[in-house]
Parts: C-alpha cells; sequence; structure tokens
C-alpha cells in the first residue's frame, strides 16, 4: 500500500511536469498560427498558463487526486482565513529581506514574469489560477498522500512537499522563497486538512508580488529593500520589527485556533 501511494505522489508531479511542458510546445505555435503578424508574447504567454492551469485543474479534480469539498467554506473556519491572510501579509518584508541577504541567484524568468504581469489577464493566471492548482497538486495531493503514507510524521512530509515546490519552479531565483512558503502551506494544511488557507496564502503573496512588479516594472530587478525604503537602514529595520509584530501575533492565532489532523 505504501508502494502504491508513494507512486501516487511520483504520478501527481510527473503529470504536472507534462502538462506544463506540452502546453509550453503546443500553444505558442498554434497562437501565432493563428494570429499571425499579430501575435503577442504576453498573451502567448497567459494563454499557455491558463491553459496548462486548466486542465491540472480538471485533471485533478476528476481524478479524485485532489478531494475538493466546499466543508471547510461552509465550516465557517473565517478566523483561520483572515489569521492567514495577515500572517501572509507580515511575513512579506521580511521575507523580502532575507532573499535580499542570501547570495544571488540567477532568475530565468524575469522576462516572462515581466511580460505576464504586463498583461490586462496576467493577473488571473498568476494570482488566481496558480495559487488554486498549485495548492490542489502539491498540498492537496502530494501532501495529503506523504502524510497518509508516513502516519505519526509530520515535518518530513511538509519539507518534502515544500521541496517540490520549490524545485517545481525550476528557477534558482524563486527556490528558497518558494521552499519557506511551501513549509508554511504545508503546516497550515496538515492542521487544517484543506486547501482554502492555502490558496488565500499563496492569492496574497502572488498579488503582493504582482502589484510591486506592475508598480515598477523595470526596477524590480536592481532594487534593493533600502531603496523601497528611501536607502534609509533605519526605517527598513523598524518596517522588519514592525512586521513581526504582525507576523508572530498572527502565528500564534492560527496554532491555537487550529487542530493536529492526525
Amino acid at each position: 500500500m505504501k508502494e502504491a501511494k508513494n507512486k501516487d505522489v511520483f504520478t501527481y508531479l510527473l503529470w504536472g511536469v507534462i502538462i506544463q511542458v506540452v502546453a509550453g510546445f503546443m500553444i505558442p505555435p498554434l497562437y501565432r498560427l493563428i494570429t499571425g503578424p499579430a501575435a503577442d508574447k504576453a498573451t502567448e504567454l497567459v494563454l499557455t498558463s491558463a491553459v496548462y492551469s486548466i486542465v491540472l485543474f480538471v485533471m485533478f479534480y476528476r481524478l479524485k487526486w485532489c478531494p475538493l469539498s466546499p466543508d471547510y467554506v461552509r465550516g465557517k473556519h473565517w478566523d483561520v482565513m483572515f489569521w492567514t491572510v495577515v500572517f501572509t501579509l507580515g511575513s512579506i518584508i521580511p521575507m523580502a529581506f532575507l532573499e535580499e541577504a542570501m547570495p544571488e541567484l540567477p532568475n530565468l524568468v524575469e522576462d516572462e514574469l515581466t511580460l505576464l504581469v504586463g498583461s490586462n489577464f496576467g493577473y488571473v493566471t498568476i494570482c488566481l489560477f496558480a495559487p488554486l492548482v498549485e495548492e490542489m497538486i502539491f498540498r492537496g495531493a502530494i501532501l495529503r498522500t506523504l502524510l497518509s503514507v508516513m502516519k505519526g510524521k509530520t515535518w518530513l512530509p511538509i519539507v518534502i512537499s515544500a521541496f517540490l515546490f520549490a524545485l517545481i519552479h525550476m528557477n534558482p531565483a524563486q527556490m528558497p522563497y518558494a521552499f519557506v512558503v511551501g513549509i508554511f502551506l504545508g503546516w497550515i494544511y496538515s492542521r487544517t486538512g484543506s486547501i482554502v488557507p492555502g490558496v488565500l496564502c499563496h492569492w496574497v503573496n502572488n498579488t503582493v508580488a504582482y502589484l510591486m512588479i506592475r508598480l515598477m516594472p523595470h526596477q524590480m530587478s536592481d532594487v534593493r529593500m533600502t531603496d523601497l525604503f528611501g536607502g534609509d537602514h533605519r526605517r527598513m529595520g523598524l518596517a522588519i520589527i514592525f512586521s513581526f509584530f504582525i507576523l508572530l501575533p498572527a502565528l500564534y492565532q492560527l496554532v491555537t485556533r487550529t487542530a493536529r489532523r492526525g
């Protein structure tokens, strides 16, 4: 049984990669064939992202790889959802500082991401489709299966799913951030048994990143944390400290308001 479930994890991950790669090879030439000289790179990226997101959503839902139920929302866990959003907002500045303090890694998708954000429909794929589909795959399917296989263990499955989540981004610059965020997403899933809080966290995180790139499309690759605070290190330090006054109480509320699942 455990061996079969381990194969399930590999299957989920493999299909996630296959659909993304196939869409990447098929959609752009089809789009250019249909539109001809009017083809727009940003629209091409949006269509590709939307197609593989929709295909993966339908596949994981129809095959019951990620069981979806309205029970968590019907249970009116508004407090957990609220504190998840607060925690995510409080973590943004400290995480940005931590990411900046790490050795610089190559950003392989910077140009594509800027084009996506610049599109009128970029928000839909980056901030709506991506959070839902990625939570279905990595928490609703992969982590759920790992928790079932490794009964009595919580953190090992969380770390494994976070590692796979970081790896699937296939962009060194995003991997450390994705891994840390994946730890929280896995933790909140393990305590609630629902992808809803994770989707909310993912949505807030992606939306903030989207807005930052949208507002400063040409500066984001070079801008540093201190630049956002007028070069004042003191103001930056105060912003980080203030963020912890948001983040830590929110984390405490989440710990007390969620029950660890067996």
